[in-house]
């Protein structure tokens, strides 16, 4: 779950959804299958890791295909909906790299305990950084978002 933060939109993307063009029973299946999948009773070993990095890389890929040869089949309606959904996306990801350079700065990963503390500082180090810049990855996308809706209201 994110925390509040000032990169997040005002905008409830889920609540977007319904007006969006709809899929084939098949393509609702497997949204389906992969929304109980990766829902709040989710495993949360190594092997359900692997397979959610798995499938948000493909989707990811995905959206940089479909901007890069389909940009005209979406509107700015359905472009203001995708940049709002990209903003959430950034927002989790920087909440979790924030939150393992906050666990790796605990020693919390086994393993870690072991370490050298100077290797260990600077992977804590980079993380932070990496943190940091994502907030304004994900504020610059807010700003596109609200621009966008601006245009489309």
């Amino acid at each position: 779950m994110l925390k509040p933060a000032w990169y997040l939109p005002g905008a409830d993307w889920y609540a977007q959804v319904p007006d969006r063009p709809g899929i084939d029973d098949d393509g609702q299946d497997v949204v389906n299958m992969l929304a109980q999948m990766l829902g709040d009773n989710a495993r949360l070993d190594p092997p359900v890791t692997v397979a959610m990095t798995y499938i948000s890389l493909l989707a990811v890929e995905h959206l940089g295909d479909i901007m890069t040869h389909a940009a005209e089949l979406h509107d700015l309606g359905e472009l203001a909906r995708l940049v709002c959904g990209l903003n959430l996306m950034q927002a989790h990801l920087t909440q979790a790299i924030q939150r393992i350079a906050a666990n790796t700065d605990a020693r919390a990963f086994p393993g870690s305990v072991d370490a050298p503390a100077a290797a260990l500082r600077a992977v804590v180090d980079s993380l932070s950084a990496a943190g940091a810049n994502s907030e304004l990855v994900a504020g610059h996308l807010k700003e596109a978002h609200l621009r966008l809706n601006g245009l489309t209201q």
